[in-house]
């Protein structure tokens, strides 16, 4: 079975970001030397360009430290918009992101639906489901999946997931799981969401709060079936560097504990009792 992986979104630190505190680079240091990860998790606000040569040096100073893009978050890129104006904005950034996520090696590619209300028409669904196949085709290439992320409107309807699933037709469509972040009333619910799309999502947002119930939150979720990288996300916006440490640690505590128990019949004073027996031997 292989081991579990883990990822800080790099939105985590969206606070230091935004304050001229962190940039991409700064970012891959932060994982790989601050946290011990090999894993990076592009937010995609974090990228300074799209020019071929910055992309490079991006992919280049990733190698330099062993990591892997598990993950692209796209912003503004979404698939349905109701201005012709921000379609053609929205599609032109999803070709950028696209772009990237080649150069780049990502794994998984999150771009959101889009559609402000809480509920979706089928005719929505279809446009969506449309745009999804066309831009799962693109990754398919380099063996990356794409798909939505119950994040906002529409998409935390898990009625219109189940719907979304069913219109697209690459099979390298997938959801993000965010976890939790459902429309419905009971905590019970949403655990029922979570449990049902954990098995076929390609990626996780493990919130703070789930990070704290983590002995509660996430051994079901494992059990259900989940096999991504278990990614921490804090959106706090202050005490950054803490925060992600804490949410790391709970989700490697859980999911992956170091288990140092002696596997023998000999109890550790009869052990060393013994050793130390054969000592005073060798010494007489």
């Amino acid at each position: 079975m292989a081991q579990p992986r883990f990822s800080i979104a790099a939105y985590s630190f969206n606070g230091l970001f935004s304050n001229g505190a962190m940039n991409l680079i700064q970012y891959f240091e932060t994982v790989r030397y601050r946290y011990g990860l090999s894993t990076a998790d592009i937010w995609s606000p974090m990228l300074a360009s799209y020019e071929d040569d910055y992309l490079t040096m991006v992919k280049a100073q990733m190698d330099e430290r062993g990591l892997s893009l598990v993950n692209l978050c796209c912003d503004f890129a979404h698939v349905w918009n109701d201005d012709e104006k921000e379609e053609r904005l929205c599609t032109q950034n999803a070709q950028n992101v696209l772009k990237a996520a080649r150069v780049l090696g990502a794994e998984t590619v999150r771009i959101d639906m889009g559609i402000g209300p809480r509920q979706a028409t089928d005719e929505q669904i279809e446009h969506c489901a449309k745009k999804y196949d066309e831009y799962c085709s693109a990754v398919d290439g380099f063996g990356a999946k794409l798909g939505t992320e119950n994040h906002w409107g529409a998409s935390t309807d898990i009625k219109v997931i189940r719907k979304l699933y069913q219109a697209v037709k690459a099979k390298n469509f997938a959801v993000l799981l965010h976890l939790g972040n459902w429309q419905c009333e009971t905590q019970d619910e949403k655990d029922a969401c979570d449990l049902e799309i954990a098995p076929k999502a390609m990626h996780m947002h493990l919130h703070y709060d789930a990070c704290v119930n983590a002995d509660k939150q996430l051994p079901p979720l494992a059990e259900a079936g989940y096999a991504g990288v278990w990614a921490v996300e804090c959106g706090k916006g202050a005490n950054e560097y803490n925060n992600a440490a804490f949410q790391l640690a709970q989700a490697r505590r859980v999911i992956s504990p170091l288990d140092y128990q002696i596997k023998r019949s000999d109890t550790p004073n009869e052990a060393g009792a013994m050793l130390m027996r054969k000592v005073m031997q060798s010494r007489a």
